[in-house]
């Protein structure tokens, strides 16, 4: 059986697609090990653990989503299609241009403090090599 969900891809719009109903073909999709967010009662989203750090999408509730999601309709914990009302609600949630400036804006905040990380790490890898250089020599 085949239900109408949500596809939300970093950079993309949503887009509304027909996917079998099955955790196998969404776990093939998405990711082996997935996380669920109940985003109301009968609506949840399902992402990926394991995505990419560099993969940051969208923002929930002041936390970033990373790598591609899916938002399905729950009834009676099964995955059912969704209703057209819910499918407007959730596109017009996660429009790319309400996200995109946050989403650009956490990412040079992350990368630049990942940079600057890896520079004070090289620093210290330099002065412990010349340390151990010295001693050899000495």
């Amino acid at each position: 059986m085949k239900i109408k969900s949500l596809l939300v891809m970093p950079g993309k719009e949503v887009q509304t697609v027909k996917i079998p109903a099955s955790i196998k073909y969404i776990k093939a999709f998405i990711g082996e090990e997935l996380y669920k967010v109940k985003l109301n009662e009968n609506t949840m989203l399902i992402a990926n653990k394991n995505a990419t750090i560099d993969e940051f999408n969208r923002i929930l509730g002041g936390n970033i989503l990373l790598g591609t999601f899916l938002i399905v309709s729950i009834k009676n914990n099964r995955r059912v299609s969704m209703k057209k009302k819910d499918i407007r609600k959730f596109t017009n949630m996660f429009k790319l241009r309400k996200h995109q400036k946050k989403v650009e804006h956490y990412k040079e905040e992350y990368l630049e403090e990942y940079y600057s990380n890896q520079r004070i790490m090289k620093q210290k890898n330099a002065e412990r090599n010349r340390k151990e250089i010295f001693k050899i020599a000495a």
